[in-house]
């Protein structure tokens, strides 16, 4: 299904074309433990696929104070991101120099529904353009394996969804990672199917800075 095959499926029918969707920031304990079992949950699924994709520090990073955002559906959360404080982007080279965002997402599962992380993405690439940055940076541990499919299946469902992933590199804390980034373009698709409160806006704007 395409971006706009997304949208006007979201909208189809509708009246008043009210959003299908919510960005509202994670802040209450119970709305990040609510993350934290996203994520696990992710992980699990993904450990079925014989994919390694291990959450502990995304889960760390929810359940602490950095600034995180949940897309909801219907009051049901499913999907979330977080801009992790003070990022540290040194392993990025050279693509590191440009204007960009990192953030940290719970990962969609190959074979699975991919709306929901298709309009995270479209949301995140429109946003980063409208506060005038020129990438969204992201991190997943780089498979052992590139031939093996079972490993590079979630790569592959990112770069459908519109992420490029770079070759792998060592974070300074000796994790061996695939950079992943997503250009920044400015839409007015999702908007139609995502609402977001100034806060959510502000939070990404602070942390693009």
């Amino acid at each position: 299904m395409g971006t706009a095959d997304t949208i006007d499926g979201l909208t189809a029918g509708r009246h008043n074309p009210r959003p299908a969707y919510e960005m509202l920031p994670i802040s209450t304990g119970a709305s990040r433990a609510e993350a934290a079992a996203l994520a696990q949950d992710a992980a699990l699924r993904l450990a079925e696929q014989h994919i390694n994709h291990p959450t502990s520090h995304l889960m760390d990073l929810i359940r602490s104070q950095a600034d995180t955002l949940g897309l909801y559906e219907d009051g049901i959360l499913v999907g979330c991101l977080v801009v992790p404080p003070d990022p540290d982007v040194r392993h990025w080279g050279a693509e590191g120099h440009a204007p960009g965002l990192l953030v940290s997402l719970v990962p969609p599962v190959p074979g699975e529904d991919t709306q929901g992380g298709r309009l995270l993405t479209l949301w995140l690439a429109d946003q980063a353009a409208r506060i005038g940055l020129e990438w969204v940076r992201w991190e997943i541990m780089a498979p052992a394996d590139a031939t093996n499919a079972a490993s590079t299946s979630l790569t592959n469902t990112l770069h459908d969804l519109g992420w490029e992933n770079l070759p792998p590199v060592r974070r300074p804390d000796g994790e061996r990672v695939t950079r992943l980034r997503l250009r920044a373009e400015a839409r007015d698709a999702p908007a139609v199917a995502i609402s977001a409160p100034d806060a959510a806006l502000r939070m990404l704007a602070v942390s693009g800075r």
